[in-house]
């Protein structure tokens, strides 16, 4: 009889944690965070908010706040504008509202989310972050760390080498760039990476985190915000994991927010990037370099704003790409500017674009969920093409050929979208072949060889549309 009572005191108070949860948030530190335009409280705490920097007054301003959680919990939203019919996305980690009305909203949440709360679109949204409660976390004076905890830190450059970890705590923001070099470095923590202290292409490293000749390489969990140029850069790095990375960018152009150059083994997971450039950016910038290959990017959340959701091979230096693998991939929004895939600076869900004779092959793209919000945008650039850049004014384009595209799915506002699958090589020897696109949906209805969206061009053969 004791053991059964103690069996249900434990059941029971599962069932109250699950059922209640807890939160852990931190402060902003003093002059970061942003008041007089979003509050959020989680469970009556309050969650620190921060103001995207937008340097060119382009793309808007937004905002983003990060909490941690278990359980079940609320979340009370209010803000000086009407949220009565905001709408939040993606669907897929079950945060719902409860209520809305004039000037608040409550939702809630029971798994770690990546979410974007709009009240109208574009304009002025708030980025919520609700994680899981982070694990091993190294403390203040532990043995090879690079420890910054809450505050204000401004330290231009942070260099890691061999063994090191980089660690930014919650309620800390760094004002740096942060490069590494070596085997074994890990960059983490719930902290901010900003570079909101230097205008374009003007920040005290090349690029706010810069990545280069690294093997075993860990980034996990922080948040970057504002930089100057491209905003993650991985040169000629080997056995890489990402997880949990969130990039809140698009404060000018040129802020791809994460390139992979001459990288290989290399697994991207559970991220979210917003950018006015790429999201993600594959490159072969040297041919004395490593191939760019096996390279998986799954359940994350992407949103450009002026460029491509995957731009793979503009710059093709590299020996080869392949067995380039994106799966579970949630399109929040792509770029505003649409232009005809017969246009040098064309944009596209993915862009796939072999040039200066390299093969490209297996790529594959699964399970994509693409959210319209009625603009015209290609699907797919299947493209072999000269890309004119650097030394290189008439390179001989590359070749593409055994890669497949399976289970897209577009929704939301039909308009212009017209979702172009273009296929086109350039020459008999830069020919696209061999590419399977399966199971494609726009708004209900499959995509099929004689769609409209289908143009297969010259130099390709081999296109299968099921």
């Amino acid at each position: 009889m004791k053991f059964l009572r103690f069996c249900f005191l434990v059941a029971l108070w599962a069932f109250c944690a699950s059922a209640f949860g807890d939160v852990w948030t931190a402060p902003a530190p003093e002059g970061q965070g942003v008041e007089g335009a979003y509050r959020v409280t989680v469970d009556g705490k309050d969650v620190a908010i921060y103001r995207s920097f937008d340097q060119e007054k382009d793309s808007g301003e937004y905002y983003f706040g990060t909490f941690e959680f278990t359980g079940t919990v609320k979340i009370e939203v209010t803000a000086p504008f009407s949220l009565a019919k905001a709408t939040v996305a993606p669907e897929r980690f079950g945060v719902k509202f409860v209520e809305r009305s004039e000037k608040s909203a409550t939702l809630e949440a029971s798994e770690p989310f990546l979410i974007s709360l709009e009240p109208n679109g574009r304009v002025k949204p708030l980025i919520l972050f609700g994680l899981a409660p982070e694990k091993d976390a190294p403390k203040e004076g532990d043995a090879n760390v690079v420890y910054f905890g809450p505050g204000v830190h401004k330290p231009d450059v942070v260099n890691l080498t061999d063994n090191q970890t980089l660690y930014v705590a919650a309620g800390a923001v760094l004002n740096a760039g942060v490069v590494a070099k070596g085997k074994n470095i890990s960059i983490r923590g719930r902290g901010i990476i900003a570079g909101t202290e230097w205008k374009r292409h003007a920040g005290p490293s090349s690029f706010p985190i810069h990545c280069q000749d690294c093997e075993n390489l860990e980034i996990r969990d922080v948040v970057l915000r504002d930089p100057w140029s491209w905003t993650c850069v991985l040169n000629n790095c080997r056995g890489v994991k990402i997880d949990g990375l969130r990039i809140c960018a698009s404060n000018m152009l040129n802020d791809d927010a994460l390139d992979l150059c001459n990288a290989s083994d290399v697994e991207v997971t559970n991220c979210f990037f917003r950018s006015q450039d790429d999201s993600i950016a594959i490159k072969g910038l040297r041919d004395d370099l490593a191939p760019c290959e096996n390279i998986v990017v799954k359940d994350c959340v992407f949103w450009t704003d002026r460029a491509n959701i995957f731009r793979i091979g503009y710059e093709c230096q590299a020996k080869t790409m392949r067995d380039i693998v994106a799966e579970n991939i949630d399109v929040l929004y792509y770029s505003v500017d649409y232009r005809d895939h017969d246009q040098y600076w064309a944009n596209a869900i993915i862009w796939l674009q072999p040039n200066l004779e390299m093969p490209m092959e297996q790529c594959r793209f699964s399970n994509f969920r693409i959210r319209s919000n009625g603009d015209k945008m290609i699907m797919l650039m299947a493209k072999a093409m000269q890309c004119k850049y650097g030394k290189f004014e008439n390179p001989t384009p590359g070749r593409l050929f055994d890669c497949s595209l399976s289970d897209f799915v577009v929704y939301g506002e039909k308009g212009e979208f017209g979702g172009e699958l273009y296929f086109a090589g350039f020459s008999e020897t830069s020919d696209v072949k061999n590419i399977s696109i399966t199971n494609f949906d726009y708004f209900g209805e499959k995509i099929t060889k004689d769609s409209d969206a289908v143009v297969i061009g010259q130099f390709a053969q081999g296109i299968e549309i099921q």
